[in-house]
């Protein structure tokens, strides 16, 4: 992601928060990159189409006034490419804002539910927040859980232990 994006979901953010709007905008926002395919993406972000048609397509398509305006401030500055990363953006700044941290927890095979909620408490109770965890089945690892949460990284998988033995035996 880029700081742009950052700038401009904070921005967002802010309004809708002052509103009294997150859950509308975030709702309208994921609406309408839903219904976004290949084509509505080429005629949004095609330098020959002008910002005015733009405005109207997008105008007719969105209800919510302010993800609307601020749709219309990314196409007057040019940054419509920038629509799916700040909407990654603004999630994260509300998922903060209610301390809410995303867990990705990579397993061999399906956890059971225990583990899954022992994990869950175990997080909880160490960076106290509200603990969304994903499991997701990695068919590569031999053994062992890998968790990714907020750019941190444990990976206690047999597949690390292996790679970190075979670099100091190779040293």
């Amino acid at each position: 992601m880029s700081y742009v994006a950052f700038q401009y979901a904070e921005a967002l953010f802010a309004l809708a928060l002052e509103n009294k709007q997150i859950d509308d905008v975030l709702h309208s926002y994921h609406a309408f990159l839903e219904a976004q395919d290949a084509d509505i993406y080429k005629f949004l972000n095609h330098p020959k189409v002008s910002k005015k048609n733009k405005k109207q397509v997008i105008g007719d398509a969105i209800e919510n006034g302010l993800f609307k305006s601020f749709v219309f401030v990314l196409v007057d500055n040019s940054r419509i490419d920038y629509l799916e990363d700040c909407f990654e953006e603004l999630k994260k700044i509300v998922d903060n804002q209610n301390k809410i941290m995303n867990v990705f927890v990579y397993s061999m095979k399906p956890l059971i539910k225990e583990e899954l909620e022992k994990l869950k408490a175990n997080l909880n109770k160490k960076h106290n927040r509200i603990i969304k965890l994903e499991n997701i089945v990695d068919k590569s690892i031999v053994g062992g859980l890998r968790i990714e949460y907020d750019g941190n990284v444990l990976d206690d998988t047999i597949n690390n232990f292996l790679g970190n033995l075979k670099a100091n035996l190779t040293r």
